[in-house]
């Protein structure tokens, strides 16, 4: 799910358990949904609209564009907070090197990021929400990642970029095979007499 700030979410998991995040995280994605509706900060989704119902390109390239320099923005905002150590949960946490998380080959990586936001996208749909969480979205991705040791620039864009792009295009074909429908909806509609 995008939106709620994911390093308040990641805080919420390391120092005060990963039962708490759950009920956190489920609240989050309401008051998400209730307040903001359809806004998103995942580019998938704006290219989803695109393919779906014909959204204009240049408008969908100036929304990536923003989304990308917020998120990034944010998280260096976040960081920059954390340095100042207001809290004792933040104590020497908002200096530290970032990593990277991609511990797989490459190729492996994009396969993961695009079959598992495809599978993402899917689900999220047959339970009518409409954002993804985790690193299922390239734009929180970049925002928590780029630069960070362990892999290029490159290897960024194409697993985190290219990866969930790829798999929520795959998704759209997906959904729309009644077959997957079925397999998916079909159990929780209302049985006709």
């Amino acid at each position: 799910m995008d939106g709620p700030d994911t390093t308040t979410r990641q805080q919420v998991a390391d120092n005060y358990g990963v039962y708490t995040y759950a009920v956190y995280l489920f609240l989050m994605t309401i008051w998400w949904g209730q307040s903001w509706g359809t806004a998103t900060a995942c580019p998938y989704s704006l290219l989803e609209e695109y393919v779906e119902v014909g959204a204009h390109p240049l408008e969908v390239v100036l929304k990536i564009i923003c989304q990308v320099i917020g998120g990034l923005a944010s998280f260096r905002w976040v960081k920059y907070i954390w340095m100042m150590e207001f809290a004792q949960t933040h104590v020497g946490r908002g200096i530290d090197d970032c990593s990277a998380d991609l511990q797989v080959p490459v190729f492996f990586g994009f396969l993961i990021e695009c079959v598992l936001t495809c599978a993402c996208r899917i689900i999220s749909r047959a339970l009518a929400f409409n954002y993804s969480g985790g690193y299922f979205n390239p734009v929180l991705a970049t925002g928590l990642k780029w630069n960070c040791r362990g892999h290029t620039n490159t290897e960024h864009i194409i697993v985190y970029w290219a990866g969930s792009i790829l798999g929520a295009m795959l998704s759209i074909k997906l959904w729309n095979l009644a077959t997957v429908k079925n397999v998916l909806v079909g159990p929780f509609k209302p049985k006709e007499d």
